[in-house]
């Protein structure tokens, strides 16, 4: 049932990574990245594309200054002017790795970034004379740049730590002159703003301080020294895809402002993510853009049209147009044809005994005429969602005859706090007992056969795809990606495990160790019969290596089958972002290893 080359042409899908309008507003300034097939090198791509007839320029061309200043891809931002641009982008280390050498704080490496000593700041490049100087030169790393609609300042994010432990960000105002004003906003992770023509700020917070992880977004009105709280619900319902299109990132492309004075922002809900329109004046006037059984965030905005990327179980990310006045939509672009690789989706509903409602999505190749194999994805987070977004995962399997089985268990983001906060120091049995349940009414249905079940899941979805495995004899095999095991050795080990578990689990092991123990699959792997395929990135400093070592040690002890890919230079997303042999490795090693254990 194995099929690379199906599993190659996935990944040589071109995936728009960011964008931005040109200085008259004309034309759309795209960056794609795709891998040839049988390649090894990431190709990025630059092009221009007429919002008027679709007319893409390719090459440099397409954005000569960016080509310039931000060669490597860095995050930059043009002033509305056009005069300016503000590249986001370390100094430079000051540490040579291969000699000896001291380290005074708590950790040295954030996953999938750049050393710690080596932060992203703030330069500031004078269009009109080449010159460049930095706004920033400190040990805070700068994020989330948007400017003033008058050219003469920036919203920025920084880090609260140096190191990032407490895992919130402080928003600022910086002047271009360097000065810097403080913004009367309550504490929390302040992850995007946007300037409102008057010259008042947007500011969205993600999980306000004080509340625990997987909480609401708020969005905050700042007029000089005065902030006032909107409340619009489902400002935070993510929905997790594995094509690395950037454009539809978790946290940036959130938020938008219209000429016109209103808010364009994105809201997620039951696995779905739409686009609304906002009067912060009468915030209980809201304007439904954007909606349906897809994921769709916002890339840009002029007077008259609306730019957004949308996607779907089925569709890969493409840009589309939505014009304002006649709520009529055009894709602007056409990276993607996969017509080709059919995939049917059946979403179905069913309610929890303690009273949740469970979404759940079967994907397959064809009309189910008879039980299939069924793979159950699990994702990560444990505070994300799975719905009408790409998989690449999802289409390789079901090109081999799999179908594929995800769901939201309790912990999921889109449903409500009450729900997200259902998964707090409730890791396993509560959304095991979820995933089994959806499970057993997908063979019900007749969709799932029963004695050919897999289970696999990166992160959070590691962790409870080595749960099940352990502690039920339900599933035939197992791939347990980049996975947490031993929950008390994390709080030290990996590089949020000092902020995010105390978050979940209400305190650190030593006042919690019951609690860590207790649901850490490592105490229940001597019990596991799940012939199980562990992957691993090799730089994962999220969930570390030793993390899945550690349980295949145990299994292979237990005369368990067991086996460890390991992917060489990637992080905890090295599936998704990491090198292209590493991504297409994995793809092929789930279809191979489930092929192997359910037919």
């Amino acid at each position: 049932m194995n099929n690379p080359s199906q599993t190659a042409r996935l990944l040589a899908n071109r995936a728009p990574v960011s964008a931005h309008l040109n200085s008259d507003q004309t034309s759309l300034i795209v960056t794609t990245v795709e891998v040839p097939i049988g390649t090894e090198q990431v190709v990025s791509k630059t092009t221009s594309i007429n919002l008027a007839d679709a007319h893409e320029t390719a090459g440099p061309d397409a954005d000569p200054i960016m080509q310039q200043y931000a060669p490597n891809d860095e995050t930059a931002t043009y002033s509305p002017s056009q005069k300016f641009l503000i590249v986001i982008k370390g100094r430079g280390s000051t540490i040579d790795p291969t000699k000896p050498y001291r380290w005074t704080r708590p950790i040295r490496h954030f996953d999938a970034m750049d050393a710690l000593d080596n932060p992203p700041q703030l330069q500031l490049v004078d269009l009109s004379s080449g010159n460049s100087r930095w706004l920033t030169n400190d040990g805070w790393r700068w994020s989330s740049v948007s400017w003033s609609p008058n050219n003469d300042s920036v919203f920025a994010c920084r880090s609260l730590d140096p190191d990032g432990l407490d895992g919130f960000q402080y928003a600022q105002v910086i002047n271009i002159d360097g000065t810097v004003r403080e913004l009367p906003i309550p504490g929390g992770r302040a992850i995007v703003g946007t300037w409102l023509a008057d010259g008042r700020l947007a500011v969205l917070i993600a999980n306000p301080q004080g509340t625990p992880s997987g909480s609401a977004a708020q969005l905050h009105i700042i007029d000089g020294e005065s902030s006032r709280l909107i409340d619009i619900p489902h400002l935070f319902g993510d929905v997790y895809g594995d094509q690395p299109a950037e454009l539809a990132d978790i946290y940036d492309h959130v938020l938008l402002a219209h000429p016109d004075g209103s808010l364009i922002i994105r809201t997620g809900s039951r696995g779905r993510m739409g686009i609304i329109q906002v009067d912060p004046d009468s915030p209980k006037s809201i304007d439904v853009l954007i909606e349906g059984d897809r994921c769709c965030s916002p890339v840009a905005t002029t007077s008259h049209e609306l730019i957004f990327t949308t996607q779907s179980s089925t569709s890969p990310a493409e840009i589309t147009v939505l014009d304002y006045a006649t709520k009529t939509e055009r894709q602007l672009t056409h990276f993607n044809q996969l017509n080709d690789l059919p995939l049917i989706v059946n979403r179905f509903s069913l309610d929890t005994p303690d009273g949740f409602i469970l979404d759940a999505w079967f994907l397959s190749n064809r009309e189910i005429t008879q039980p299939l194999p069924t793979v159950s994805i699990v994702h990560g987070g444990p505070h994300f969602a799975y719905g009408e977004a790409f998989s690449l995962d999802a289409h390789a399997l079901c090109a081999s005859g799999f179908g594929v089985l995800y769901t939201n268990v309790r912990g999921s983001t889109g449903y409500g706090d009450k729900f997200a906060h259902a998964a707090h120091s409730n890791w396993a049995e509560g959304p095991a007992n979820d995933q089994l349940l959806v499970i057993d009414h997908a063979i019900k249905l007749g969709f799932a056969d029963a004695n050919k079940l897999g289970i696999a899941g990166n992160s959070y979805g590691g962790y409870l795809s080595a749960w099940l495995a352990s502690t039920t004899s339900r599933f035939q095999a197992a791939v347990i990606e980049n996975p947490v095991t031993d929950l008390v050795s994390m709080y030290g080990t990996s590089d949020i495990g000092t902020t995010f578990f105390p978050n979940q689990f209400a305190g650190a092991p030593h006042e919690q160790l019951v609690v860590y123990r207790d649901q850490s699959p490592i105490m229940h792997a001597h019990k596991c019969t799940t012939p199980s395929l562990f992957v691993i990135g090799e730089l994962d400093r999220r969930c570390p290596p030793a993390q899945a070592w550690a349980m295949h040690r145990v299994l292979c002890v237990n005369d368990v089958a067991s086996e460890v890919l390991v992917l060489p230079n990637s992080s905890h997303e090295g599936s998704t972002y990491g090198p292209p042999s590493g991504r297409l490795a994995h793809d092929q090693a789930l279809v191979e290893w489930m092929s192997r254990w359910l037919n």
